[in-house]
Protein backbone atom coordinates (compact mmCIF):
# COMPACT_ATOMS: atom_id res chain seq x y z
CA UNK A 1 0.00 0.00 0.00
CA UNK A 2 1.27 3.54 -0.99
CA UNK A 3 1.21 6.48 1.31
CA UNK A 4 0.37 10.18 0.45
CA UNK A 5 2.62 12.47 2.26
CA UNK A 6 1.71 14.00 5.69
CA UNK A 7 2.56 15.91 8.29
CA UNK A 8 4.22 14.26 11.20
CA UNK A 9 2.48 14.85 14.01
CA UNK A 10 3.44 13.60 17.90
CA UNK A 11 0.22 11.55 18.90
CA UNK A 12 -0.83 9.96 22.88
CA UNK A 13 -2.99 6.76 23.01
CA UNK A 14 -4.45 6.88 26.27
CA UNK A 15 -5.82 3.90 27.50
CA UNK A 16 -6.92 3.41 31.65
CA UNK A 17 -7.20 -0.43 31.04
CA UNK A 18 -5.11 -2.83 32.67
CA UNK A 19 -6.06 -6.11 31.22
CA UNK A 20 -6.10 -7.03 27.54
CA UNK A 21 -8.88 -7.19 25.43
CA UNK A 22 -9.93 -6.33 22.17
CA UNK A 23 -9.51 -2.48 22.93
CA UNK A 24 -5.91 -2.71 24.05
CA UNK A 25 -5.07 -4.58 20.95
CA UNK A 26 -6.39 -2.03 18.97
CA UNK A 27 -4.30 0.80 20.38
CA UNK A 28 -1.14 -0.95 20.43
CA UNK A 29 -1.81 -1.86 16.65
CA UNK A 30 -3.07 1.88 15.69
CA UNK A 31 -0.17 2.94 17.68
CA UNK A 32 2.22 1.27 15.69
CA UNK A 33 0.88 2.02 12.17
CA UNK A 34 1.00 5.20 12.83
CA UNK A 35 4.24 5.33 13.73
CA UNK A 36 5.54 2.76 10.71
CA UNK A 37 3.53 6.20 8.53
CA UNK A 38 5.83 8.47 10.37
CA UNK A 39 4.47 9.67 13.17
CA UNK A 40 5.55 10.11 16.82
CA UNK A 41 3.68 7.99 18.82
CA UNK A 42 3.32 7.62 22.83
CA UNK A 43 1.32 5.41 25.13
CA UNK A 44 0.55 6.21 28.18
CA UNK A 45 -1.91 4.17 31.10
CA UNK A 46 -1.55 2.37 34.14
CA UNK A 47 2.07 1.08 34.82
CA UNK A 48 0.73 -2.23 35.26
CA UNK A 49 -0.89 -2.81 32.82
CA UNK A 50 -0.92 -5.52 30.01
CA UNK A 51 -0.73 -2.71 26.99
CA UNK A 52 2.43 -0.84 28.28
CA UNK A 53 4.51 -3.73 28.72
CA UNK A 54 3.40 -5.04 25.26
CA UNK A 55 3.91 -1.30 23.63
CA UNK A 56 6.84 -0.88 25.27
CA UNK A 57 8.09 -4.77 23.69
CA UNK A 58 7.11 -3.45 20.72
CA UNK A 59 9.57 -0.21 20.85
CA UNK A 60 6.72 2.48 21.36
CA UNK A 61 7.14 4.75 23.90
CA UNK A 62 5.67 4.34 27.15
CA UNK A 63 4.97 6.31 29.85
CA UNK A 64 3.28 5.61 33.29
CA UNK A 65 0.18 7.29 34.86
CA UNK A 66 -1.81 6.11 37.55
CA UNK A 67 -5.63 7.25 37.78
CA UNK A 68 -7.54 6.86 40.51
CA UNK A 69 -11.10 6.96 38.32
CA UNK A 70 -11.70 9.09 35.64
CA UNK A 71 -12.31 12.43 37.84
CA UNK A 72 -9.14 11.93 39.16
CA UNK A 73 -7.67 15.89 38.61
CA UNK A 74 -4.13 15.13 39.89
CA UNK A 75 -3.77 12.35 37.34
CA UNK A 76 -5.17 14.76 34.70
CA UNK A 77 -2.50 17.56 35.69
CA UNK A 78 0.26 14.90 35.34
CA UNK A 79 -1.31 14.40 31.76
CA UNK A 80 -1.81 17.55 30.83
CA UNK A 81 2.56 17.92 31.74
CA UNK A 82 3.35 15.13 29.88
CA UNK A 83 1.14 16.84 27.01
CA UNK A 84 3.48 20.18 27.26
CA UNK A 85 6.37 18.51 27.51
CA UNK A 86 6.22 15.98 25.05
CA UNK A 87 4.36 18.57 22.43
CA UNK A 88 1.58 16.55 21.67
CA UNK A 89 -0.48 17.26 18.95
CA UNK A 90 -3.44 14.63 19.19
CA UNK A 91 -4.29 13.28 22.11
CA UNK A 92 -6.57 9.87 21.08
CA UNK A 93 -8.49 8.54 24.48
CA UNK A 94 -9.14 4.82 24.25
CA UNK A 95 -11.33 4.53 26.64
CA UNK A 96 -14.44 6.12 28.58
CA UNK A 97 -11.99 6.94 31.56
CA UNK A 98 -9.43 8.01 29.57
CA UNK A 99 -11.86 10.58 27.46
CA UNK A 100 -12.97 12.41 31.02
CA UNK A 101 -9.06 12.01 32.00
CA UNK A 102 -8.27 13.77 29.04
CA UNK A 103 -11.00 16.75 28.71
CA UNK A 104 -9.37 17.41 32.16
CA UNK A 105 -5.91 17.59 31.17
CA UNK A 106 -6.70 20.01 28.31
CA UNK A 107 -8.19 22.81 30.54
CA UNK A 108 -4.99 22.96 32.56
CA UNK A 109 -3.46 23.91 28.82
CA UNK A 110 -3.42 26.89 26.85
CA UNK A 111 -2.31 25.27 23.58
CA UNK A 112 -4.15 22.01 23.25
CA UNK A 113 -4.10 19.27 21.60
CA UNK A 114 -6.38 17.97 19.64
CA UNK A 115 -8.96 15.44 20.97
CA UNK A 116 -10.34 12.41 19.74
CA UNK A 117 -12.46 9.90 21.34
CA UNK A 118 -12.85 6.02 20.65
CA UNK A 119 -16.23 4.40 21.57
CA UNK A 120 -15.54 0.82 20.97
CA UNK A 121 -18.83 -0.67 22.32
CA UNK A 122 -22.65 -0.56 21.46
CA UNK A 123 -24.01 -0.14 24.49
CA UNK A 124 -26.09 3.23 25.08
CA UNK A 125 -24.17 5.91 27.19
CA UNK A 126 -24.93 6.15 30.64
CA UNK A 127 -27.01 9.17 30.40
CA UNK A 128 -27.70 11.11 27.11
CA UNK A 129 -26.99 14.52 29.06
CA UNK A 130 -23.52 13.75 31.08
CA UNK A 131 -22.48 11.67 27.67
CA UNK A 132 -23.49 14.84 25.54
CA UNK A 133 -20.98 17.18 27.59
CA UNK A 134 -18.42 13.84 28.07
CA UNK A 135 -17.63 13.31 24.00
CA UNK A 136 -18.87 16.79 23.41
CA UNK A 137 -16.74 19.36 24.98
CA UNK A 138 -13.70 20.66 23.85
CA UNK A 139 -14.08 16.59 22.01
CA UNK A 140 -12.85 17.38 18.55
CA UNK A 141 -14.05 13.56 17.09
CA UNK A 142 -15.56 10.34 18.35
CA UNK A 143 -14.56 7.52 16.21
CA UNK A 144 -17.51 5.11 16.70
CA UNK A 145 -16.00 1.26 15.57
CA UNK A 146 -19.29 0.49 13.41
CA UNK A 147 -21.91 2.80 11.70
CA UNK A 148 -24.24 1.21 14.08
CA UNK A 149 -22.33 3.24 17.34
CA UNK A 150 -22.45 6.07 14.97
CA UNK A 151 -25.99 6.10 14.29
CA UNK A 152 -26.97 5.04 18.30
CA UNK A 153 -24.38 7.97 18.93
CA UNK A 154 -26.15 10.68 16.82
CA UNK A 155 -30.05 9.67 18.46
CA UNK A 156 -28.34 10.10 21.73
CA UNK A 157 -27.67 13.75 21.11
CA UNK A 158 -23.84 13.45 19.95
CA UNK A 159 -23.16 16.14 16.72
CA UNK A 160 -23.10 13.91 13.90
CA UNK A 161 -20.88 16.16 12.22
CA UNK A 162 -18.48 15.17 15.05
CA UNK A 163 -19.06 11.69 14.95
CA UNK A 164 -17.22 9.28 12.28
CA UNK A 165 -17.67 5.44 11.60
CA UNK A 166 -14.27 3.26 11.13
CA UNK A 167 -14.40 -0.50 11.91
CA UNK A 168 -11.45 -1.50 14.09
CA UNK A 169 -8.59 -3.68 11.62
CA UNK A 170 -6.39 -7.03 11.76
CA UNK A 171 -3.37 -8.10 9.71
CA UNK A 172 -5.21 -10.95 7.71
CA UNK A 173 -1.63 -12.39 7.48
CA UNK A 174 -0.95 -13.23 10.54
CA UNK A 175 -3.91 -15.69 10.47
CA UNK A 176 -3.16 -17.61 7.74
CA UNK A 177 -0.37 -19.41 9.22
CA UNK A 178 -2.00 -21.33 12.39
CA UNK A 179 -0.82 -24.73 13.05
CA UNK A 180 -4.07 -26.81 13.51
CA UNK A 181 -2.06 -29.88 14.91
CA UNK A 182 -0.02 -28.08 17.75
CA UNK A 183 -3.18 -26.59 19.05
CA UNK A 184 -5.13 -29.65 18.65
CA UNK A 185 -2.51 -31.75 20.69
CA UNK A 186 -2.29 -28.68 23.26
CA UNK A 187 -5.84 -29.99 24.28
CA UNK A 188 -4.74 -33.64 24.61
CA UNK A 189 -4.83 -33.00 28.21
CA UNK A 190 -8.06 -31.95 28.83
CA UNK A 191 -10.22 -34.30 25.84
CA UNK A 192 -7.64 -37.24 26.15
CA UNK A 193 -8.72 -40.27 23.31
CA UNK A 194 -11.71 -38.28 21.65
CA UNK A 195 -9.37 -34.91 20.41
CA UNK A 196 -7.99 -36.87 17.23
CA UNK A 197 -11.73 -37.31 15.78
CA UNK A 198 -13.84 -34.55 17.65
CA UNK A 199 -15.44 -31.89 15.53
CA UNK A 200 -14.45 -29.06 17.63
CA UNK A 201 -16.88 -25.50 18.05
CA UNK A 202 -15.16 -23.01 19.82
CA UNK A 203 -16.33 -19.34 21.50
CA UNK A 204 -13.62 -17.20 21.44
CA UNK A 205 -12.86 -14.24 24.15
CA UNK A 206 -13.53 -12.23 27.51
CA UNK A 207 -15.80 -14.93 29.60
CA UNK A 208 -18.64 -12.01 30.14
CA UNK A 209 -22.32 -11.99 30.36
CA UNK A 210 -22.96 -9.90 27.25
CA UNK A 211 -21.05 -13.03 25.57
CA UNK A 212 -23.96 -14.65 25.86
CA UNK A 213 -22.37 -17.74 26.50
CA UNK A 214 -25.03 -19.20 28.48
CA UNK A 215 -27.11 -19.29 25.49
CA UNK A 216 -24.16 -21.15 23.37
CA UNK A 217 -24.22 -23.27 26.43
CA UNK A 218 -27.75 -24.05 25.51
CA UNK A 219 -27.27 -24.61 22.12
CA UNK A 220 -24.15 -26.89 22.61
CA UNK A 221 -26.78 -28.97 25.03
CA UNK A 222 -28.97 -29.66 22.08
CA UNK A 223 -26.14 -30.00 19.42
CA UNK A 224 -24.88 -33.08 21.17
CA UNK A 225 -27.77 -34.96 21.17
CA UNK A 226 -27.21 -34.57 17.23
CA UNK A 227 -23.50 -34.83 16.95
CA UNK A 228 -22.18 -37.20 19.18
CA UNK A 229 -18.47 -35.85 17.46
CA UNK A 230 -18.74 -32.25 18.92
CA UNK A 231 -16.65 -30.65 21.38
CA UNK A 232 -17.15 -27.35 22.68
CA UNK A 233 -14.84 -24.42 23.61
CA UNK A 234 -14.81 -22.16 26.06
CA UNK A 235 -11.39 -20.16 25.36
CA UNK A 236 -10.80 -17.10 27.28
CA UNK A 237 -11.11 -15.66 30.78
CA UNK A 238 -13.44 -13.53 33.04
CA UNK A 239 -15.49 -12.97 35.37
CA UNK A 240 -18.68 -15.12 33.71
CA UNK A 241 -16.16 -18.10 34.36
CA UNK A 242 -17.91 -20.00 37.35
CA UNK A 243 -21.79 -19.66 36.22
CA UNK A 244 -20.61 -21.33 33.08
CA UNK A 245 -19.18 -23.70 34.77
CA UNK A 246 -21.80 -24.48 37.12
CA UNK A 247 -24.22 -23.80 33.84
CA UNK A 248 -21.99 -26.85 31.98
CA UNK A 249 -22.72 -29.34 35.18
CA UNK A 250 -26.30 -28.66 35.45
CA UNK A 251 -26.32 -29.07 31.53
CA UNK A 252 -25.05 -32.34 31.54
CA UNK A 253 -21.95 -31.27 29.78
CA UNK A 254 -19.09 -31.73 31.39
CA UNK A 255 -17.32 -34.45 29.16
CA UNK A 256 -18.36 -32.54 26.13
CA UNK A 257 -17.22 -28.40 27.08
CA UNK A 258 -13.51 -27.50 28.09
CA UNK A 259 -12.16 -24.35 29.14
CA UNK A 260 -9.05 -24.29 28.00
CA UNK A 261 -8.34 -20.65 29.41
CA UNK A 262 -6.46 -17.41 27.67
CA UNK A 263 -4.45 -18.16 24.83
CA UNK A 264 -2.28 -15.84 23.15
CA UNK A 265 -1.59 -18.24 20.31
CA UNK A 266 -4.71 -17.56 18.29
CA UNK A 267 -3.82 -18.22 14.54
CA UNK A 268 -2.99 -21.57 16.20
CA UNK A 269 -6.83 -21.50 17.60
CA UNK A 270 -8.72 -21.29 14.85
CA UNK A 271 -6.93 -23.05 12.82
CA UNK A 272 -7.72 -25.53 14.99
CA UNK A 273 -11.22 -25.58 15.46
CA UNK A 274 -13.71 -26.73 12.73
CA UNK A 275 -16.21 -23.90 13.71
CA UNK A 276 -16.21 -20.57 15.02
CA UNK A 277 -19.51 -19.19 17.39
CA UNK A 278 -19.99 -15.86 18.31
CA UNK A 279 -22.90 -15.70 20.90
CA UNK A 280 -23.18 -12.04 21.92
CA UNK A 281 -26.48 -10.99 23.00
CA UNK A 282 -25.54 -7.15 22.82
CA UNK A 283 -22.27 -4.49 23.19
CA UNK A 284 -20.58 -5.77 20.42
CA UNK A 285 -18.92 -2.74 18.05
CA UNK A 286 -16.58 -4.20 15.68
CA UNK A 287 -15.30 -7.49 16.96
CA UNK A 288 -11.48 -8.72 15.69
CA UNK A 289 -12.26 -12.06 16.95
CA UNK A 290 -14.61 -12.11 14.33
CA UNK A 291 -12.39 -10.71 11.84
CA UNK A 292 -9.59 -13.20 13.19
CA UNK A 293 -11.71 -16.19 12.48
CA UNK A 294 -12.97 -14.75 9.27
CA UNK A 295 -9.25 -14.10 7.81
CA UNK A 296 -8.24 -18.08 9.01
CA UNK A 297 -10.68 -19.23 6.89
CA UNK A 298 -12.62 -20.77 10.24
CA UNK A 299 -16.43 -21.55 9.35
CA UNK A 300 -18.48 -19.44 11.20
CA UNK A 301 -22.26 -18.81 13.19
CA UNK A 302 -22.84 -15.41 14.85
CA UNK A 303 -25.72 -13.69 15.89
CA UNK A 304 -27.08 -10.62 13.80
CA UNK A 305 -26.43 -8.15 16.51
CA UNK A 306 -26.24 -4.17 15.00
CA UNK A 307 -22.54 -3.32 13.89
CA UNK A 308 -21.47 -7.52 13.00
CA UNK A 309 -23.96 -7.35 10.31
CA UNK A 310 -21.84 -4.84 9.20
CA UNK A 311 -18.88 -7.65 8.63
CA UNK A 312 -20.70 -10.67 7.75
CA UNK A 313 -23.44 -11.59 5.86
CA UNK A 314 -26.04 -14.07 6.09
CA UNK A 315 -25.60 -17.24 4.45
CA UNK A 316 -22.63 -15.55 2.42
CA UNK A 317 -19.95 -15.50 5.09
CA UNK A 318 -21.46 -17.68 7.66
CA UNK A 319 -24.95 -17.86 9.38
CA UNK A 320 -26.53 -15.54 11.48
CA UNK A 321 -28.73 -16.10 14.16
CA UNK A 322 -31.28 -14.10 16.53
CA UNK A 323 -29.20 -12.94 19.68
CA UNK A 324 -30.32 -15.44 23.03
CA UNK A 325 -32.20 -17.59 20.65
CA UNK A 326 -30.34 -20.77 21.36
CA UNK A 327 -32.71 -23.60 19.23
CA UNK A 328 -31.85 -21.27 16.21
CA UNK A 329 -28.08 -21.48 17.15
CA UNK A 330 -28.22 -25.02 17.72
CA UNK A 331 -29.66 -25.24 14.46
CA UNK A 332 -27.12 -23.54 12.55
CA UNK A 333 -24.52 -25.17 14.66
CA UNK A 334 -25.81 -28.63 12.54
CA UNK A 335 -26.22 -27.18 9.09
CA UNK A 336 -22.73 -26.49 9.14
CA UNK A 337 -21.39 -29.21 10.94
CA UNK A 338 -23.11 -31.62 8.32
CA UNK A 339 -22.00 -29.37 5.08
CA UNK A 340 -18.32 -29.27 4.66
CA UNK A 341 -19.11 -27.61 1.17
CA UNK A 342 -21.04 -25.00 2.57
CA UNK A 343 -18.51 -24.24 5.22
CA UNK A 344 -15.93 -24.30 2.42
CA UNK A 345 -17.91 -22.01 0.55
CA UNK A 346 -18.77 -19.57 3.49
CA UNK A 347 -15.09 -19.75 4.30
CA UNK A 348 -13.70 -18.46 0.78
CA UNK A 349 -16.01 -15.50 0.45
CA UNK A 350 -15.18 -14.42 4.06
CA UNK A 351 -11.39 -14.50 3.05
CA UNK A 352 -11.95 -12.04 0.75
CA UNK A 353 -14.36 -9.97 3.20
CA UNK A 354 -12.33 -9.36 5.37
CA UNK A 355 -9.83 -7.92 3.29
CA UNK A 356 -12.03 -4.41 4.01
CA UNK A 357 -11.27 -4.58 7.40
CA UNK A 358 -7.23 -4.40 7.48
CA UNK A 359 -5.12 -2.73 9.92
CA UNK A 360 -4.14 -0.85 7.34
CA UNK A 361 -6.96 0.70 6.81
CA UNK A 362 -8.18 1.77 10.18
CA UNK A 363 -4.88 3.61 10.38
CA UNK A 364 -4.62 5.30 7.33
CA UNK A 365 -8.69 6.32 7.93
CA UNK A 366 -7.35 7.13 11.51
CA UNK A 367 -4.63 9.71 10.13
CA UNK A 368 -7.19 11.42 8.02
CA UNK A 369 -9.45 12.24 10.82
CA UNK A 370 -7.00 13.99 12.83
CA UNK A 371 -5.99 15.49 9.25
CA UNK A 372 -9.39 16.90 9.22
CA UNK A 373 -9.93 18.28 12.50
CA UNK A 374 -9.90 22.15 11.98
CA UNK A 375 -11.97 21.36 8.95
CA UNK A 376 -16.14 20.21 8.84
CA UNK A 377 -15.89 16.57 9.78
CA UNK A 378 -18.52 15.74 6.93
CA UNK A 379 -15.75 16.54 4.35
CA UNK A 380 -15.09 13.06 2.95
CA UNK A 381 -16.67 11.31 6.04
CA UNK A 382 -20.28 11.08 5.10
CA UNK A 383 -20.70 7.47 6.01
CA UNK A 384 -18.84 4.45 7.11
CA UNK A 385 -14.97 4.84 6.69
Amino acid sequence: MTHAPVTPKTILHLNTETGWRGGEAQTLRLAQGLRARGHRCLVVGPRQGELLNRAAAAGLTVIPLQARGEFDLRAAHLLSRILRDERVDVLHAHTAHAVTLGTLATLFRRRRPSLVAARRLSFPLRSALFGRVKYGFRVDRVIAVSEAIRRLLVRQGLDPDRVVAVHSGIDPERFRHGDRLRFRESLRPLLGDETDGAFLVGAVGHLAAHKGLDIFLSAAAQVARELPAARFLLIGRGEAEGTLRRAVESLGLAPRVVFPGFRDDIPDVFAGLDLFVLSSVSGEGSPAVLKEAMASGTPLVATALEGLDEIVQDARHGLLVPPGNAPALARAIVVLAEDSQLRARYSAAALKRVMEFTADSMVEKTENIYGSIGQPAREGFAGPI
